[in-house]
């Protein structure tokens, strides 16, 4: 387990980083493909509950608000026109007795999936915008990483038992401090006061790990050990982005809240 693992970073961080290097379209590309899985994981995960959810209406708005990031266009747009896709396809149209069941679980899952990921490609398009992600995703991996091990060692005390049961207070604060001092480390690279990149770092840190533990609360309440399988060892997009995705819209404004544009 641990082997694959490794073997998953080792191929798949150098490939996001080139990603987060190139930016542009190659970035919005893989967006809208990880996106894509996204969706179909979580399909999976409300079919093992038993309810209804409608993945093509889903993958259809989440890339309407991606196209509505990669072009410009004003983002009610988007959540438009996939409200008018859910209302008219699934409640309008639908024939199936738990349709209604269906546009609820698709417009949440769509809004979750579509409007957080977008801000990958907003936080990318920002000035110093390379270095704003790879200092994301580095306080993020910090976080998480530290804290599986000082949890691991010195973990006495439960974060959430019916949520994340191996999740330790001791484990969660060391590895938000971790996260903290890399982003003091970094705020130079990223030509902010230490201050502001304790507080960035903080930020980033402490709202990846709600990310986290929402992610995990979403599987236990579907029944499912981890949201796919695509990534060997990890589990699937969803299990790798979960403390990632809400962090992204918190760091992003932060970020503007700076003054960086």
């Amino acid at each position: 387990m641990l082997l694959r693992r490794v073997i998953t970073a080792v191929i798949g961080i150098p490939v996001l980083l080139a990603l987060i290097y190139l930016g542009g379209w190659p970035l919005i590309g893989a967006v809208a493909l990880f996106e894509a899985v996204a969706v179909y994981e979580v399909a999976r995960m409300f079919e093992a509950k038993n309810m209804t959810f409608f993945a093509r209406m889903a993958v259809f708005w989440v890339w309407a608000l991606l196209a509505c990031q990669a072009f410009h266009w004003p983002l009610v747009w988007g959540i438009l026109a996939g409200l008018l896709v859910i209302v008219v396809g699934a409640v309008v149209l639908g024939r199936e007795a738990k349709s209604f069941e269906g546009a609820m679980t698709t417009a949440w899952v769509s809004l979750y999936v579509g409007l957080l990921f977008q801000f990958l490609v907003a936080l990318r398009a920002l000035n110093q915008g390379r270095r704003l992600v790879f200092v994301f995703f580095v306080v993020i991996w910090a976080t998480d990483s530290m804290a599986f091990f000082i949890g691991r060692r010195f973990g006495k005390h439960k974060l959430m038992v019916h949520v994340s049961p191996k999740k330790t207070w001791e484990g969660t604060l060391g590895g938000v401090l971790s996260g903290v001092i890399l982003g003091i480390i970094a705020s130079p690279l990223i030509h902010v006061r230490w201050f502001d990149g304790a507080i960035f770092a903080l930020l980033v840190a402490a709202i990846g790990v709600v990310g986290d533990l929402l992610e995990s609360q979403f599987k236990r309440f579907t029944g499912v050990k981890d949201s796919g399988g695509i990534l060997p060892g990890h589990g699937g997009i969803l299990d790798r982005f979960d403390s990632a995705l809400l962090a992204l819209p918190f760091a992003y404004y932060l970020l503007k809240g700076l003054g960086i544009r």
